[in-house]
């Protein structure tokens, strides 16, 4: 008998072999998607992701969880994170933010609840990284359609002064979100806090207007995560030789194609927290002759073909190894939870 993961796990392959039968650019390694074929490959992600995690729907709900949880869920999904990657070389980190609400601001036809968030400086975070990318991922809690979808961010710094301390913005975001999750990039500013000495690793004021000044209603705290993607000098160089090397092969043969899903454009960053994307390769090309051969069967097979004319079929493009992923996400009941798919990224391609 199968069971439910077998089916799902079945379900996936399936998803794969879509993406590896589909030409749509036969002359580059990165694809890009326009028109009936994206809106087809969006949903084939969208159903593939819902059944391998034995969902019919997103949830329509989510549990607000408490800052203790919120961080000892994060505490594990880094854990597992190094366990099925020891050898990554690169690091990824989630970090959630204490919120304190502030002083809200009347004026005639609006009101705007302010917040401050601090994420503080983690201890792996250390000079053998650089930062290479740096988000923000914001989640409000609406309370009877109370907030609109404008949202003010401010980016705070502490600059030392003579006497003690000020505090300057230096950045400043206008947001109109879509969802009760909007994401901002806030790489420039977290490198600059980087390089300076203290536990503090980014301090952002979030303002969050409403057009019913007149309901003085208490705002739920919203809730913050920050997303850090490090790498490894050691990491950027081996990345330039595999670039260059990759550059000398034929783009049509048999090698890995990436296609980027982003959890936020697919409508899915209200409850999917981490990651908030993740770039999934898969096989496809062609296998000419001796070409990247999996086994001494693929060898002759391909010698075969070439004796038969072509009435043996030749080996075809396969995954010949995986990468795992953690997924944080909410389930069907609306709780916080993480789930594997050990065998989602493809991280090595050969003919079979």
């Amino acid at each position: 008998l199968v069971g439910p993961r077998s089916l799902r796990g079945c379900a996936f392959f399936m998803w794969l072999i879509f993406f590896c039968n589909s030409r749509v650019a036969e002359s580059t390694a990165h694809l890009g998607y326009r028109g009936t074929d994206h809106t087809l490959q969006i949903q084939t992600v969208k159903t593939s992701i819902l059944q391998y995690l034995g969902m019919d729907r997103p949830p329509e709900s989510r549990e607000k969880i408490s800052y203790q949880n919120m961080l000892r869920i994060f505490h594990q999904y880094s854990d597992l994170q190094m366990k099925t990657q020891p050898f990554q070389k690169d690091l990824s980190l989630f970090l959630p933010a204490t919120v304190q609400p502030l002083n809200s601001q009347h004026s005639q036809n609006e009101l705007v609840h302010w917040f401050r968030a601090v994420f503080q400086r983690d201890a792996r975070i250390t000079k053998k990284f650089i930062l290479e990318q740096a988000r923000l991922q914001l989640q409000i809690w609406p309370q009877h359609n109370l907030f609109t979808q404008k949202i003010l961010i401010k980016i705070v710094q502490k600059v030392p002064t003579s006497s003690s301390s000020r505090e300057k913005d230096i950045e400043t975001q206008v947001l109109h979100a879509e969802s009760h999750t909007v994401t901002l990039d806030v790489t420039a500013a977290v490198k600059k806090m980087l390089l300076q000495i203290n536990d503090t690793l980014l301090t952002a004021d979030i303002g969050i207007f409403t057009t019913n000044p007149g309901r003085p209603e208490p705002a739920p705290d919203p809730q913050l995560y920050l997303e850090l993607k490090m790498k490894t000098l050691a990491g950027k160089a081996r990345k330039s030789r595999s670039t260059s090397e990759k550059s000398l092969e034929d783009e049509n043969h048999c090698g890995r194609k990436s296609l980027s899903v982003s959890f936020e454009e697919i409508g899915w960053s209200d409850w999917i927290v981490a990651p908030v994307g993740y770039t999934m390769f898969f096989c496809d090309g062609s296998c000419p002759h001796n070409y990247k051969p999996a086994s001494m069967h693929a060898q002759v097979k391909s010698r075969l073909h070439r004796l038969t004319k072509g009435k043996i079929p030749r080996p075809c493009c396969v995954p010949a190894a995986y990468e795992p992923m953690i997924l944080m996400h909410y389930d069907s009941r609306g709780k916080l939870k993480l789930t594997a798919f050990d065998d989602l990224i493809v991280s090595k391609c050969n003919c079979a």
